[in-house]
């Protein structure tokens, strides 16, 4: 009281006896220091001490288990604030790095501050920065950035087709030969952690413009005996003016059979001419076609041959000499609508 001096409820002071009938009287003013643990800030009145003396003197946990924002020798200071948060275990992957790491509870946006990584407006996060993070959480950090870029891009020619009465149908000729245009291109370029994802077309500028390919295309009907095929039109008349469409036609190596009479086919039926035999796989079964030289016929067996692929078709003939004069042949197969 002589000296003037004040001293608080709170306050401290600590007396040192000297020799001499001397005396140090050492005052220690007290203050708050606020900590956050569990979700909650709390504030205690205290006037020395380190960090450890203060969790330790109010029964909050710290250890391998938990971080401590401040170091734990830390000397306390007024309006210190101190947090003291449980570990999370989590795996993240960002920058092209996947660690796992011990971080505090907290929020996303916490962690990712706890680890000092940074986002643009255009990262993408695969958690909301909002929700908390659990052990085992995999988080992953997408880097994304916009390029505007000029390229150049080639115009492909469109193909102009006349037909003509003078060429035989499935014939065609180049009258004028295409040829591909340019244009220059601005872009805006998305990249996702440097992959290419997405381009948005701001402009184009037309460079040389294409020159249309024309063909000719033939239309004059194809007679094979009495049987006319008309590529064009999709259709084959027989001798007795019937007409059938067809869908596809296949090219490829025909052989010919021949079986006792009474034999079967796979199908069940009995072997005769206009039965032929596939590999069904590629030819189903009750397909009907038309093979020039042969003539109308069915889909209905199948043999070895076939189903190793080194044959299409093998035509079913009347006796083994029609089978030897055959032989082994290329021929366009037409499958009957």
């Amino acid at each position: 009281k002589r000296a003037g001096i004040i001293v608080n409820k709170n306050d401290k002071i600590v007396r040192t006896d000297l020799s001499d009938k001397q005396i140090d009287i050492d005052i220690k003013r007290a203050f708050y220091v606020k900590v956050l643990f569990d979700g909650n800030w709390t504030s205690y009145c205290v006037n020395d001490g380190t960090v450890a003396d203060l969790l330790a003197d109010n029964g909050i946990p710290f250890g391998d288990d938990y971080f401590v924002s401040k170091s734990l020798n830390s000397v306390l200071e007024p309006d210190m604030e101190i947090k003291v948060s449980k570990k999370k275990s989590i795996n993240i992957a960002v920058d092209g790095k996947n660690e796992s790491v011990f971080v505090p509870e907290g929020s996303v946006a916490d962690t990712l501050n706890f680890l000092n990584i940074s986002l643009s407006a255009d990262d993408i996060v695969n958690e909301p920065l909002n929700n908390p993070v659990e052990d085992g959480l995999n988080l992953i950090v997408n880097r994304v950035k916009f390029k505007e870029v000029t390229e150049s891009e080639k115009i492909p020619f469109s193909t102009e087709t006349k037909k003509s009465k003078d060429l035989n149908s499935g014939d065609s000729q180049i009258e004028v030969n295409g040829e591909d245009g340019e244009k220059e291109v601005f872009k805006r370029v998305k990249y996702v952690d440097g992959t290419i994802v997405d381009a948005e077309v701001l402009s184009e500028k037309i460079l040389k413009n294409p020159v249309n390919q024309v063909k000719i295309i033939g239309t004059k009907p194809i007679v094979k005996g009495n049987i006319k095929v008309s590529i064009e039109d999709g259709k084959i008349t027989d001798e007795n003016g019937k007409t059938y469409t067809y869908n596809k036609i296949l090219t490829g190596v025909c052989t010919a059979y021949h079986e006792k009479p009474g034999s079967k086919t796979s199908t069940g039926q009995i072997a005769r001419r206009g039965l032929v035999a596939v590999n069904p796989k590629q030819i189903p079964y009750g397909t009907k076609l038309y093979i020039p030289g042969y003539g109308f016929c069915v889909a209905a067996d199948t043999g070895g041959a076939m189903r190793q692929g080194r044959a299409m078709i093998d035509l079913y003939m009347d006796s083994e000499r029609e089978c030897r004069q055959f032989g082994r042949r290329t021929k366009q197969v037409y499958v009957l609508n």
